[in-house]
C-alpha cells in the first residue's frame, strides 16, 4: 500500500516530535502493509512556521537513513498539506515545487474544519487550469462538506480528487465522520484513503483495516485501488486509474435506490 498523506517528518509540525517517533511510525506503517509514504507536514496554517518549506526535503533524507540503519524497507516522498486560506494562490505559486506531492501535478489542500471558503471553487478551477490538480484532504471532517455534499461533488466534478483519512471508516472521529466517509464513498467523491499519521499512539500510520470495511461499501478491487493503484498515479504524475463519475447528491434518489435519510443522517 501507499500512505500519501503522513505528518511523520519530525520536528515540523504536529506530527512526529522527533526521529524516534518517526522511525517508529515507519516501523508501524511497513508492518502494517505500507511500502511508501509521502510526507505531508503542514504548511501555511495560522502560526505555523514559514522555515518548514526550506527543512521538508533535508528532514526526508534524514529520515531515509534512520531507515536504513534501522533496517526498514520503506520509501519516503515529499509533499505538504496546504491550508486554504485568503493569500493560498499566490503561495501556491510561488513554492509550488516545495509543496506538491513528489515533484508531480498533485497539491493537498487543506480546507479549516468548519467551513469552505466561498471562492474555492474559483481557486481550484486557476489550479487546473495551471495544470495543478488539488486533492482535497479528508473532506469527511469538515462540517461544510458535511452538510452540503455538493460543494464536494462541484469540486471533484471540475477535476479534483478526495483523500478520506482511515481512521474515518474506523469511527476514529465519531460516528457523523463515519457517516460521512460512507456516504461519499457511495456517492464516488473519494478516490484515495490514506493514514494522515501524526504518531505512534493516537493517529499511527496503518490502513488495513480501513481498506477492508471500505471494500464492504465499494468491493475488494475499488478499495484496493484507493491505497495503491490511485495513490501510485499520483506519486509518478499519471492519471489515477478508478475515477468512478461522481454522482450527484441532490439526484441521489433517483441515482440509487436508497432514500437520502438513510444516507445523509446522522447521530447527534
Amino acid at each position: 500500500m501507499i500512505d500519501l498523506h503522513c505528518h511523520i517528518l519530525p520536528g515540523l509540525d504536529d506530527g512526529a516530535v522527533d526521529m524516534a517517533e518517526s522511525v517508529e511510525m515507519a516501523r508501524i506503517a511497513r508492518e502494517d502493509g505500507i511500502r511508501t509514504i509521502v510526507a505531508t507536514p503542514h504548511v501555511f496554517r495560522d502560526g505555523s512556521d514559514p522555515k518548514v518549506l526550506t527543512l521538508i526535503a533535508g528532514k526526508r533524507d534524514e529520515l531515509a537513513g534512520a531507515l536504513a540503519t534501522a533496517g526498514i524497507d520503506l520509501k519516503i516522498a515529499c509533499g505538504a498539506e496546504v491550508y486554504f486560506s485568503h493569500e493560498f494562490l499566490e503561495e501556491v505559486r510561488k513554492n509550488r515545487k516545495r509543496i506538491v506531492v513528489n515533484g508531480s501535478a498533485y497539491l493537498f489542500v487543506e480546507f479549516p474544519s468548519d467551513h469552505v471558503y466561498a471562492g474555492a471553487r474559483d481557486i481550484f478551477f486557476n489550479l487546473l487550469n495551471e495544470g495543478i490538480i488539488p486533492i482535497v484532504a479528508h473532506p469527511e471532517r469538515n462540517t461544510s462538506f458535511q452538510k452540503e455534499p455538493a460543494l464536494l461533488f462541484e469540486l471533484v466534478r471540475m477535476g479534483a480528487l478526495a483523500q478520506a483519512n482511515s481512521r474515518s471508516f474506523l469511527g476514529g472521529y465519531g460516528s457523523r465522520v463515519r457517516e460521512t466517509a460512507e456516504s461519499f464513498l457511495r456517492l464516488n467523491l473519494v478516490q484515495i484513503i490514506a493514514s494522515d499519521g501524526h504518531s505512534p499512539r493516537t493517529r499511527a500510520p496503518r490502513m488495513r483495516a480501513a481498506v477492508a470495511e471500505v471494500a464492504k461499501i465499494v468491493g475488494e478491487r475499488a478499495a484496493a485501488a484507493m491505497v495503491t493503484a490511485n495513490p501510485e498515479a499520483v506519486i509518478n504524475d499519471g492519471e489515477p486509474p478508478h475515477r468512478p463519475d461522481p454522482i450527484d447528491p441532490s439526484t441521489l434518489k433517483k441515482t440509487l435506490k436508497i432514500s437520502v435519510p438513510s444516507l445523509f443522517k446522522f447521530k447527534k
